[in-house]
């Protein structure tokens, strides 16, 4: 890894999603000392528009605008390859445009998609699972951000019953998680677990917390004994594997 290779986070959707994100970075990464931790640039942005509110058609602004700008930053900064802390950001419509502003301001800078990776690392820690629960906001239920990659893979996506338990514990303006997040809500996490209940009702052998705000709120590995997949924890070990593939902790397969 050259001096002038570093990590970019777009963060800010919301705040400690990003923050979250490099925490995982430096997690992750094997070291015997501070130098030896990857240059990481965490560019949070709460300016950027809600992902959701577009992609149901309350906003005409197109989120893809300012995270281009957020990103942009970053490659001047000195990042060569970049993350984005958020789910709902990598919906067709948002991430597609994203790129293309990027590519009309000729950059170079390199994006992972947060749903690959969740998928790749899904496959490679648990190669066994095939029913796979999803926890999320109505945008990545709505425009299918995970079902659709999930059955490419031939995995079965399984989703809750009812979105209002996870809506009212990522966005109530005092309980949610992006109200109060730091500690999050005793409510907010309840509300989560009755959503995993549901798809672990269906079958669900794993189950992603979707959503950047979900991990936040559920740190916890596993509940009721089925693995819960941190989507940041394959995007940290995805940038990491980008620039300095030799500095990656083992993975442990389950």
């Amino acid at each position: 890894m050259s001096e002038q290779t570093a990590i970019g986070i777009l963060g800010g959707m919301g705040p400690q999603a990003g923050i979250d994100l490099a925490s995982k970075i430096v997690a992750q990464t094997k070291v015997k000392r501070d130098q030896d931790h990857i240059p990481t640039i965490l560019y949070s942005d709460p300016l950027v528009p809600d992902r959701t509110h577009f992609l149901l058609g309350d906003s005409t602004v197109n989120p893809g605008n300012e995270m281009a700008k957020g990103l942009l930053n970053l490659e001047r900064s000195g990042a060569k390859v970049a993350g984005i802390a958020c789910n709902t950001a990598h919906s067709a419509l948002i991430f597609d445009h994203t790129l293309s502003q990027l590519k009309e301001a000729h950059s170079s800078l390199e994006v992972l998609h947060l749903i690959d990776v969740t998928v790749e690392g899904i496959r490679a820690r648990h190669p066994s699972a095939k029913r796979i629960g999803i926890l999320g906001t109505k945008g990545t239920y709505h425009f299918r951000l995970y079902d659709d990659r999930l059955e490419a893979a031939g995995l079965l996506p399984l989703r809750p019953d009812t979105f209002e338990h996870l809506e009212e514990a990522i966005y109530h303006s005092d309980s949610g998680i992006k109200a109060c997040s730091s500690p999050v809500s005793d409510v907010a996490r309840q509300l989560v677990f009755r959503s995993a209940d549901q798809v672990i009702q269906q079958g669900a052998e794993v189950v992603i917390l979707g959503c950047t705000e979900l991990p936040i709120a559920v740190p916890e590995a596993t509940y009721k004994g089925i693995p819960l997949i941190d989507p940041g924890l394959f995007m940290a070990r995805a940038l990491i594997q980008a620039v300095a593939p030799d500095r990656l902790m083992p993975l442990s397969v389950a």
